[in-house]
């Protein structure tokens, strides 16, 4: 089951200052967020079938992917990609730009276009920085719990070490014994 949004583009060398869509996928659509692209170049379908096909996402948090789509009809210029569950974290206005890779060398891209990615209502404020919470928490915990094992081994071997200390006789004690045997 899909969210799907479907994106065309006539690939030709128009100016275009980019496309806002009404494309709105939620922070939680996990592994159901599927951007669906046609390409045509004068009319006609673009064959895809020496192509590597990528798409660009920049956030407005700036963070920034490069992936590659899963072409689905090389015939027939279609394309796919469903956003990942780590992209879909960075919520507001993303823009979005595809890359055409040609195996004789030429590239083109397209115009860029816009799409949203909401909160959840569960998303809201109080899971994600509950979730971080925890998440540090365990860390601190681990890093704890693994200087504590150090100390412990270290006290060890001072134990270990002050006990061979104790059975070395010291010069004054050895002239004491001496002077006694004598």
């Amino acid at each position: 089951m899909y969210k799907n949004a479907n994106v065309t583009f006539d690939i030709n060398s128009r100016k275009s200052d980019g496309r806002a869509t009404n494309i709105q996928f939620m922070t939680q659509d996990t592994g159901s967020a599927k951007l669906s692209f046609s390409f045509t170049k004068d009319g006609v379908p673009l064959p895809l079938s020496a192509v590597d096909a990528k798409i660009v996402l920049l956030y407005p948090d700036g963070s920034f992917y490069k992936k590659s789509l899963t072409i689905i009809d090389k015939v027939n210029g279609k394309a796919e990609y469903i956003l990942s569950d780590e992209e879909l974290k960075h919520f507001g206005v993303v823009k979005a730009e595809l890359k055409l890779y040609y195996t004789n060398g030429q590239a083109l891209a397209t115009s860029f276009f816009t799409f949203t990615i909401s909160k959840t209502l569960e998303d809201q404020n109080i899971v994600p920085v509950a979730e971080y919470y925890i998440d540090d928490v365990e860390s601190f915990r681990a890093g704890l719990n693994k200087t504590m094992d150090e100390i412990s081994q270290t006290v060890e071997e001072l134990k270990a070490k002050f006990a061979d200390l104790e059975n070395i006789e010291t010069k004054d004690g050895a002239q004491e014994k001496a002077d006694t045997a004598e």
